[in-house]
């Protein structure tokens, strides 16, 4: 641990609030690196590097100041840490002014020391973590050996248990700016946010943002089927972000292979949850079905099949695309659909059959009521 000016001069300005007397923190050299008084940075303390030199402290007097080149009458004391001295921090005025004050301050100094250290080390772990997951979710490049490596010997990560990957994400930290104090703002809500998780969901192996508004959380759940309880305890974490929160699930799995593919398949229901908003804002990948599937085929491909039956000038219409729905919910049982639309069946013949003469499709037939449910999925999909 080194005392710097950029590690001292935060605990200059804390302290100086508390104190009238000029404080001076100098580091293993004996050189000033914080002061009240501005004009002694990088002066060369002589009672400092006495006390460096003896492990003791040093009280200078009045009348003894001609003695310490650089120094002035007050105390000046060893700062410690993990039992070696890494600093002086000295204390200006009458040394039976100063001394009691002078031995709470040292021990002040050295708790924030520790306390700044922990906070390094903790983000360094953070930022281990970060590097970590960012690979782990990279679009093209994967080196499994190399993840697998890092995860059991910096991150502790038993690679046995089966983990789920939640994908939170938050449109209010989607922001772009050349602001500053916003991204600032922005990124001290996401340490916020991401700390206010890990202290309140149990059972998080691993978690990091994986853009400025995706945080992603591995999670072993305990019991099968307990991620809806879990997505639920994430979102009310944050209830004035309720309206402004997705959660995308995936299934769980073990190994770096599997938490991978967990993660794919939590950002797939992500993108489906944006283009097919649900009540709670959670969806699990098993809820997608084939819509899941289509996701995955290029935009290109799905253009080129939806244009085989529907122009972007004769779409269906909404009255259309809700019968259909239902067709579809009541498994082709006519009476059931028109009771649901409340509607004459004649009137909901009608309507399938101005569709079939729209589109060649009839909506009648099986085979041809999945063309156009996919048709439906794909126009939402790819914002035709």
């Amino acid at each position: 641990m080194i005392i710097t000016s950029e590690l001292a001069y935060p605990i200059i300005n804390k302290l100086k609030k508390l104190v009238d007397y000029n404080i001076n923190i100098m580091n293993e050299d004996g050189i000033i690196v914080a002061s009240r008084d501005s004009n002694r940075i990088l002066e060369i303390h002589q009672g400092a590097l006495q006390v460096i030199m003896t492990k003791k402290e040093i009280v200078i007097y009045p009348e003894d100041e001609h003695k310490y080149l650089g120094s002035k009458s007050g105390v000046n004391l060893p700062v410690e840490y993990r039992n070696k001295i890494i600093g002086v921090i000295g204390i200006t005025g009458h040394p039976e002014d100063v001394w009691k004050f002078a031995q709470i301050l040292k021990v002040t100094v050295e708790v924030m020391i520790s306390q700044i250290e922990l906070n390094n080390q903790l983000q360094y772990q953070n930022k281990i973590v970060d590097n970590w997951v960012m690979d782990l979710v990279h679009p093209t490049i994967v080196d499994i050996e190399k993840l697998k490596s890092d995860a059991i010997h910096y991150l502790n990560i038993k690679l046995q248990q089966e983990l789920t990957i939640f994908l939170v994400k938050f449109d209010d930290l989607n922001v772009v700016s050349t602001d500053l104090e916003v991204n600032m703002r922005c990124q001290y809500l996401r340490e916020e946010r991401i700390k206010k998780i890990k202290d309140s969901i149990t059972n998080i192996v691993f978690s990091a943002f994986i853009d400025g508004s995706c945080c992603l959380v591995a999670v072993h759940l305990m019991k099968q089927n307990s991620y809806l309880t879990v997505a639920k305890s994430i979102r009310n974490l944050f209830p004035s972000n309720k309206a402004k929160m997705n959660i995308g699930v995936g299934n769980g799995y073990s190994n770096i292979g599997g938490y991978r593919n967990s993660y794919l398949e939590a950002n797939n229901s992500l993108q489906l949850l944006n283009r097919f908003p649900m009540k709670e804002n959670i969806a699990h990948i098993s809820e997608w079905g084939i819509k899941s599937l289509i996701n995955h085929v290029p935009y290109d491909v799905l253009k080129i099949f939806y244009a085989q039956y529907l122009t972007n000038v004769e779409k269906l219409t909404k009255e259309q695309k809700h019968t259909l729905e239902h067709l579809i919910i009541s498994d082709l049982n006519m009476k059931i659909t028109a009771d649901k639309l409340h509607i004459h069946r004649n009137t909901l013949i009608y309507r399938l059959d101005t569709i079939a003469k729209q589109t060649g499709l009839d909506p009648k037939i099986f085979q041809d009521l999945m063309i156009l449910h996919f048709l439906i999925t794909i126009e939402q999909l790819v914002d035709q």
